[in-house]
């Protein structure tokens, strides 16, 4: 496997995120991925997991995030072995996009995650969010997303599905005036989180995250995609909140673990 290509790379930098209900006999699942970003220190860098609210849900209770472990002695994962690392309260790592009608969330993970513990990702960072100019990218044009729709991915090797669809709505235009765009795609359950790609000039780039998916009913009807939809049939469209929103996100995030180091250093003898 050529670890150096993105279109390898993808594979390891989502998580399927496991939430155990409160009776602890059922969970429910969703999808994140990772995300650096520097931090005001320089030679600092946080690493979060971006999802969305309604995947997340209450920060105080368990959370399981399924990451695969690194190989011994070489920059690698060791595939199958699967390190879940169990959050009891998430609450002190949980930021959330200011605007609470705004579905998106993030954990820092920098205590969890990295070589040092063991583990094996990739992460995004701020070149796949630099600016697409919406105005020259066209409907129809192909996206790929990476997640576990209805739960369903590898299981031998802990690694997610990659699938694809194409933009449905004109992506310069906000769908139903919020800062969204509609994708043509099979987005099932589980998918909610998933980080969304485009191609631009030959680069993938970060169009959004899927929050929910529509479903077929008396009327055009959206909800989120962790939950199970029983009877309810999907339509093969997905609704993708842009990157902006996600940068918003992450500058609140990196702003908040930021002063959090500062409070550190300062209160060190």
């Amino acid at each position: 496997m050529d670890l150096s290509k993105f279109e390898n790379q993808v594979f390891f930098t989502t998580l399927r995120i496991t939430i155990p209900s409160s009776d602890g006999k059922s969970s429910s699942i969703g999808t994140g991925f990772l995300f650096n970003m520097p931090l005001r220190q320089e030679g600092m860098v946080g690493h979060f997991l971006v999802s969305n609210k309604h995947v997340f849900g209450d920060p105080h209770r368990t959370i399981i995030l399924n990451f695969h472990k690194l190989k011994n002695g070489v920059d690698e994962p060791d595939l199958g072995q699967v390190l879940p690392i169990v959050i009891q309260n998430f609450s002190e790592h949980y930021y959330s996009h200011p605007d609470d009608k705004i579905d998106l969330a993030c954990i820092n993970v920098s205590a969890f995650a990295g070589p040092s513990h063991g583990v094996y990702s990739k992460h995004l960072h701020c070149e796949f969010t630099e600016e697409i100019d919406l105005t020259k990218l066209l409907p129809g044009t192909e996206v790929s997303f990476v997640g576990y729709p209805d739960n369903r991915f590898d299981t031998a090797h802990n690694l997610p599905i990659l699938r694809k669809g194409y933009l449905a709505t004109l992506p310069s235009v906000d769908f139903n005036g919020l800062k969204q765009v509609l994708i043509d795609a099979q987005v099932f359950p589980g998918s909610s989180g998933s980080p969304v790609f485009v191609v631009v000039a030959g680069k993938y780039r970060l169009l959004g995250v899927v929050t929910q998916t529509m479903i077929k009913n008396a009327e055009l009807t959206t909800m989120p995609v962790e939950y199970s939809l029983g009877v309810k049939q999907t339509i093969g469209l997905g609704i993708v909140l842009k990157t902006e929103l996600v940068m918003q996100l992450l500058q609140v995030a990196k702003d908040g673990l930021s002063n959090r180091v500062d409070s550190s250093t300062a209160t060190q003898p």
